[in-house]
């Protein structure tokens, strides 16, 4: 082969080379804007839909249908967990907070409150500075996250409108992040139908309700009033029957004396606590 033939050729592998690398790299631009946005659900056992006989009624898997193939929705709920550090099960510590994290989706949606809201330790202060703690260890990649926060409905026991205690912390951790808060209150309040028997755990028809308007609000077809930074989304009220109305009184009224009793008989062993860690609402317990 002559020392032309050899030039000729290696022209050619070049040119091909070329080709193949553009073809590549239109390739990687195609499929990096067709890639899906990814949304990670985070929370404790109202995310992860406990109780539900079928997984596809809880609120990610619901989530994911009306999003579409255009996002990619997992669910990192854990029945049980806690964000403050006295919880029995903090959810930093479950086994699946690593893979949230490494997750890194684009949406965080955070759903806590229910299980913390009863700890006989709780005070706004401390949930939200827990709160915004754990948010925090979402946001260490170079991504520019979208972040919400869903205040979780009313249980119907003796915890009854306890939950409302946690909009303002909620608002606030929020503000810190410029998130937006999606308040569910008004989803279930009126229909008891919606619970399960333990007062607590709801059923598909309000994670239905509440994926619509998490869908609405991901896709910037709802907003909110902006409070101290914070975007704040309250779900419709909705005409409830005065059976129902009536129900929610009694409910109110006994969850009152049960939280003076609750108060009482707590009352030594937050005495106590406080001596030993008088500034635990800020740096938590256990650090």
């Amino acid at each position: 082969m002559s020392i032309g033939s050899v030039i000729d050729k290696f022209r050619k592998i070049t040119r091909l080379s070329a080709g193949v690398l553009a073809a590549v790299m239109v390739l990687g631009c195609s499929v990096t804007s067709l890639a899906a946005t990814k949304v990670a659900c985070v929370g404790d056992s109202l995310t992860r839909g406990y109780l539900l006989k079928n997984a596809n009624e809880s609120y990610p898997s619901q989530l994911q249908k009306l999003l579409g193939s255009d996002y990619e929705v997992k669910n990192f709920g854990y029945t049980a967990s806690y964000v403050i550090d006295d919880g029995p099960l903090e959810y930093i510590d479950t086994a699946i907070y690593p893979d949230s994290v490494a997750y890194d989706g684009d949406i965080l949606i955070f759903m806590f409150g229910a299980n913390d809201i009863r700890a006989y330790d709780w005070t706004p202060k401390y949930f939200e500075n827990q709160y915004a703690k754990v948010v925090n260890t979402y946001t260490r990649s170079n991504k520019r996250h979208k972040i919400f926060f869903i205040i979780p409905p009313e249980s119907r026991d003796e915890y009854f409108s306890l939950q409302r205690n946690a909009v303002e912390p909620t608002l606030k951790v929020a503000a810190r992040f410029g998130a937006t808060v999606i308040d569910s209150y008004n989803l279930a309040i009126g229909h008891p139908e919606y619970y399960m028997e333990d007062k607590v755990h709801l059923t598909g028809a309000f994670y239905e309700k509440l994926a619509k308007l998490v869908a609405s609000s991901v896709k910037g077809e709802v907003k909110g009033k902006t409070i101290n930074g914070a975007e704040y989304i309250y779900a419709p009220e909705e005409t409830m029957p005065s059976a129902v109305q009536q129900e929610n009184n009694l409910l109110y009224a006994a969850a009152q004396t049960a939280k003076a009793q609750r108060d009482e008989a707590n009352k030594p062993y937050i005495e106590k606590l406080l001596a030993e860690h008088p500034d635990y609402e800020t740096t938590g317990l256990y650090n």
